[in-house]
């Protein structure tokens, strides 16, 4: 069953604000990344307790948390450091508490002339999360972003056999693959399609200076109406999220979600388009 989700900031960095309209157009599932306080998991107390509450009295799902992890390089010796001694645990601490076992990871940023062998190591640091997350019971989520070993469908998918583990699966970014170079559908898909937990939705394209431009889904390069019917077809538990990326952005999202849920409700009985 495909669950359609929303980045609350990509409504508003207050959770009851975003959720509120979430409800409103269709939605009961959030990621958290950016609140008013900071980026989870480093947010006030009393945002997490507001969070809790509200989460409660609305009855809403926390999908997943986004809390920035490996956005770095081997180089950072210091934050590496941090990230893998104590912002992993915060961050599992939190999920705990708002009853989330998905998290969102990155693949580490490269630095110009990284020799080849470092591969070794980011599959190593890699190996040793998945354990970790698997030991206190939740999933590590790899997105794949420009500039990082885990820049494109194929890459990610290639870190992902390497890893081998149930704990380590993928958070699909179609129009980060697409500024890294690739194709990402129908290629990157078919690359990585059979490590997915979620896809990050929004599109993308270059504008008349050659730059990428963020635009509401449909308007863009990608193809998200093959995406999500090879998705539909393929019957699997897939969170599809809303990360709009475009001003303005309640508005946009809101139409992100309107054009999801028609793809979404167009393929969901079709038999005849899956992807072997």
């Amino acid at each position: 069953m495909v669950r359609l989700a929303v980045v609350t900031d990509e409504i508003s960095k207050d959770f009851l604000t975003a959720i509120k309209y979430g409800i409103q157009w269709g939605v009961r599932d959030f990621e958290l990344r950016f609140l008013k306080s900071g980026r989870v998991p480093f947010i006030s107390k009393e945002e997490v307790e507001s969070i809790i509450r509200y989460k409660k009295e609305y009855n809403v799902r926390i999908s997943a948390l986004s809390p920035g992890l490996f956005q770095v390089t081997l180089r950072d010796e210091r934050e590496l450091k941090n990230q893998l001694e104590k912002h992993i645990y915060e961050t599992f601490r939190l999920a705990d508490r708002l009853e989330t076992n998905r998290v969102i990871i990155f693949g580490f940023k490269r630095y110009p002339r990284e020799p080849e062998t470092n591969y070794i190591q980011i599959i190593h640091i890699l190996t040793r999360m998945a354990s970790l997350a698997g030991k206190y019971g939740f999933t590590l989520l790899l997105e794949n972003l420009p500039n990082t070993w885990a820049d494109s469908g194929e890459k990610t998918a290639k870190i992902l056999s390497d890893v081998n583990s149930r704990y380590l699966q993928a958070n699909w970014d179609l129009a980060n693959a697409y500024v890294s170079g690739e194709i990402p559908y129908p290629y990157g898909y078919l690359a990585i399609r059979h490590y997915l937990s979620a896809i990050h939705v929004k599109d993308i394209r270059e504008n008349q200076s050659g730059k990428f431009e963020y635009v509401p889904v449909g308007d863009g390069e990608i193809d998200w109406e093959g995406q999500v019917r090879s998705i539909m077809s393929a019957s699997e538990g897939n969170f599809l999220t809303i990360e709009t990326h475009c001003q303005p952005q309640a508005e946009n999202s809101h139409l992100n979600i309107v054009r999801m849920q028609e793809l979404i409700e167009k393929y969901k009985l079709n038999e005849n388009y899956i992807v072997k």
